[in-house]
């Protein structure tokens, strides 16, 4: 439970920081999701902690990705990567929940977002998520979301497998 508050708590901020920037591409009403710095994230905070490194959670919004790293036990700390430089780390906080390493990733960035796009044409992405898959501990699998924002209003966490086919969703 209080990873939960934590990670909402460093969302509603990530939100609060993008809205402020504005965003989208050149041309584009719909800003692109960043999963193309996950891999140079994970580099970027591995070559600063090394290889055992554990995480809670890897998520690309249009500007960043933000890197939660398992840390002295039971706690955790934020890791910023904008393509260029490795903010971080903030505080650690107390957490608790699935940990995963870098190995069991195993994203194709370049169609995991295809099928939720042309699926929901007129919600906008507002992040891509990764997680592990378990109840406690080390998980052995991680699962992907991109969570949607509604031109209508509502938003919607849709669970998608590696190479961005839709499993199923979770409405917020």
């Amino acid at each position: 439970m209080r990873r939960a508050r934590l990670v909402g708590a460093l969302l509603a901020v990530s939100g609060a920081v993008l809205a402020a920037c504005g965003g989208g591409g050149e041309g584009s009403a719909t800003p692109a999701l960043r999963v193309d710095l996950i891999e140079p994230a994970l580099d970027a905070v591995e070559e600063t902690l090394g290889d055992s490194t554990t995480y809670f959670e890897v998520n690309a919004t249009s500007l960043v990705v933000n890197v939660f790293v398992a840390v002295e036990g039971a706690s955790v700390v934020q890791y910023i990567y904008d393509g260029e430089a490795l903010v971080g780390p903030s505080t650690p906080v107390e957490a608790s929940g699935v940990t995963f390493v870098r190995g069991i990733v195993d994203l194709n960035v370049d169609e995991v977002l295809d099928d939720v796009l042309r699926e929901l044409p007129e919600s906008e992405p507002t992040m891509f998520v990764v997680t592990g898959a378990g109840v406690s501990g080390a998980a052995l699998r991680v699962e992907y979301r991109v969570l949607m924002r509604s031109s209508r209003g509502g938003e919607l966490a849709v669970v998608v497998d590696a190479n961005g086919s839709i499993i199923g969703t979770d409405a917020e």
